[in-house]
């Protein structure tokens, strides 16, 4: 049986860390360890303390997800050994049976991942099939049941994912390396999931579902500008690896969709244009990740802005 870290990075997300580590606790399979990469300082080591042993590593300067994942996975490695690690958002809630299922349906492949699900029990978010029939399939999907219907079970080739729930083999992480940090954040699973998906070794299951509940915002305008900063950085990348990943398949094709969300959200304003225009320039043609100094440029103009400079 797979020895299993599970690396988890939060940011003032304590009771939803709660959740998530509460409920590893009822795994069928238990988990050899856990670290929590805490980018806020406000993780106790007594609130963590869990059925399993629980590392807090505290980094005030939030350096993003990405770095949050690859120092968290340094440190599972030199505490715990060598053991497959568990990448997890601080949102999710994994039903007991997850682990087991995943472990099982790997069968050698380098990564694997379940579906998501909202709170409602509908499809919340699922990896890119391989496949151009599953593709099809997979989007008229609503619940997994209806992925499991349609796909059928076993492992299918996946081209990317994204991290909320990602088992990856230890040897894998040494052969691909770990998640880049010039990403800030969203896009950068994408980006790992993506090396680990070459030459068709990355697979996910329809046979589990884990929930994705993200906390409702307790303040809708600053959620707005929020969603607005992200929404950029997830455009510059998404942008940068539609033309400059080796791995990236088809991804170009879902740009201008992405673009278009984009607009939906937020409107047409002049602003948001020259902003969604400097994501392109700044990610497609120069070749920038968001967390590249052109991306923390574009950032702090949007935050003055904001603040009327």
């Amino acid at each position: 049986m797979s020895r299993v870290v599970a690396v988890v990075v939060t940011w003032r997300r304590e009771r939803e860390l709660d959740r998530l580590l509460t409920s590893l606790e009822k795994s069928s399979v238990p988990l050899h360890g856990c670290v929590v990469m805490d980018h806020a300082g406000t993780v106790t080591e007594e609130a963590a303390r869990r059925s399993y042993p629980v590392r807090i590593l505290q980094d005030m300067s939030n350096p993003g997800p990405g770095a949050g994942w690859a120092n968290g996975t340094r440190i599972a490695q030199e505490v715990f050994g060598k053991t497959d690690v568990w990448y997890l958002d601080d949102d999710v809630v994994i039903p007991p049976d997850t682990l087991g299922i995943l472990i099982r349906e790997k069968q050698g492949a380098a990564a694997i991942c379940p579906l998501l699900e909202d709170a409602g029990g509908k499809l919340w978010g699922f990896p890119e099939p391989v496949s151009k029939a599953d593709r099809k399939k997979i989007r008229e999907a609503q619940t997994p049941a209806d992925a499991l219907r349609l796909l059928g079970p076993g492992a299918h080739p996946f081209c990317w994912a994204t991290g909320a729930c990602l088992l990856v083999e230890s040897a894998a992480i040494n052969e691909a390396g770990m998640h880049r940090k010039d990403f800030w954040m969203l896009g950068e699973d994408l980006e790992f999931s993506m090396r680990l998906a070459a030459g068709g070794r990355g697979v996910f299951t329809c046979l589990a579902a884990v929930p994705h509940l993200p906390p409702e915002p307790a303040d809708e305008a600053g959620a707005k500008r929020s969603d607005y900063r992200k929404f950029c950085s997830l455009l510059q990348n998404l942008s940068y690896l539609s033309f400059h990943s080796p791995h990236s398949a088809h991804m170009w094709r879902y740009l201008p969709g992405n673009y278009r969300r984009f607009f939906r959200s937020h409107g047409m304003k002049a602003s948001a244009v020259r902003d969604a225009a400097a994501c392109f320039y700044h990610g497609a043609l120069r070749g920038h990740p968001a967390g590249h100094e052109s991306g923390v440029a574009l950032r702090e103009r949007i935050a003055r802005r904001e603040l009327g400079r």
